[in-house]
């Protein structure tokens, strides 16, 4: 006889936006468009203190207690959240109770590559493989969230970054985290006041402003090699998910050969795509080289894991994620060394360099079954 699943208790989700007392109204306007009615400001208690955010995570996280909740979700004071916000993060989180979720992740991380390939395959979240878990948009559950305080106030790191003090966090008490995708956070360009100025701007990798019906919410489960462009080096690596160490990372280039990509057929391939003079304008020719290596990896691991997804794309450019997701990785990888906002005039140009990128790789080099 067939037991139905029990019912799991209903997701009640209380929130903070973290901020600083000379943002506060920023906050304020945050906090006005979560659609959840337990929200307050969580504003840094020392703010003539050395810039960091731990202090206003700890006592954002910390805020849990006050409430009778089943998660707590935490903000930052320079996002614009997407219509429906509130009935998104409660549906997320009633799918994955036990996780800490994001629901923003910038556009040129480890993680936003396997969101994109999410949005291609069809799954609604991804597991986080930064060295650090997105705290633009974090929600845990009330517990864990007020835990999480405790850890930041007892152990927290000033000279660290409070995502990566909450890596250290979650990787301690065994706490799966993930991201939403696509996600319903874009990220705003407010001057930082914790020096990240230099990092470019940090987009979400495909933010749906208008809320999905009833989204996907399954997990996708990501083959061992993952194609990534660092944003401060310009350097295309390999990245060997199941090892990743520095001293595993392979050169693109070198990968790509190794699956059976001819050098000269895949330069002529980039000069022959047709986003490439309008985006060749602004990219540094090294950097185009680069970031087209990446996209070509990106469509050679797709073909390999989910075979034919690559060529239904072109097809699909009309869906809005699809779009989003096609659109940022040129943007994401080279934000610090080409205007972005420019290129945004261009994207129809990025949108088609990237689907060229990907399906030469497709077709041309996909990764071996035994490389997944």
């Amino acid at each position: 006889m067939h037991t139905p699943r029990p019912r799991l208790p209903r997701i009640r989700v209380s929130a903070s936006v973290m901020s600083h007392p000379r943002r506060a109204e920023s906050a304020r306007r945050v906090a006005e468009h979560t659609g959840l009615p337990l929200t307050g400001l969580a504003l840094d208690p020392d703010p003539d203190g050395p810039p960091t955010a731990l202090r206003s995570a700890t006592v954002a996280f910390g805020a849990a207690e006050r409430y009778d909740t089943t998660h707590h979700l935490v903000l930052q004071d320079d996002v614009r959240l997407a219509e429906g916000f509130a009935g998104t993060v409660e549906r997320y989180l009633d799918a994955h109770p036990g996780a800490a979720v994001s629901f923003f992740v910038e556009w040129g991380s480890r993680t936003a590559t396997l969101a994109r390939w999410a949005v291609f395959t069809g799954a609604g979240a991804v597991p986080v493989v930064n060295p650090y878990v997105p705290t633009v948009a974090l929600a845990l559950p009330s517990g864990l969230s007020a835990d999480l305080a405790g850890f930041l106030a007892a152990e927290g790191r000033e000279e660290e970054p409070d995502d990566r003090e909450v890596l250290r966090f979650v990787r301690r008490t065994g706490t799966r985290a993930l991201v939403a995708v696509p996600t319903p956070v874009e990220h705003e360009e407010l001057p930082s006041l914790v020096g990240n100025s230099g990092h470019g701007a940090r987009r979400s990798v495909c933010f749906a402003a208008v809320p999905v019906t009833d989204p996907e919410t399954s997990v996708l489960e990501p083959p061992r090699p993952l194609p990534h462009l660092n944003w401060t080096t310009g350097e295309a690596a390999l990245v060997d998910l199941d090892h990743d160490v520095p001293e595993s990372h392979v050169p693109l280039a070198g990968a790509l050969a190794a699956w059976g990509a001819d050098g000269a057929r895949m330069s002529a391939a980039l000069a022959a795509s047709t986003g490439v003079g309008p985006v060749a304008e602004l990219v540094p020719p090294p950097y185009l080289g680069a970031v087209w290596h990446t996209a070509v990896a990106n469509g050679a691991v797709l073909e390999g894991r989910w075979p034919g997804v690559v060529g239904g794309l072109r097809d699909r450019r009309g869906e809005t994620a699809v779009e989003g997701a096609l659109a940022t990785l040129v943007p994401g990888a080279l934000r610090t060394v080409v205007d972005v906002d420019v290129l945004e005039e261009r994207r129809s140009a990025v949108v088609s360099l990237t689907l060229d990128a990907l399906e030469f790789g497709a077709e041309y080099c996909p990764a071996p079954r035994e490389a997944l």
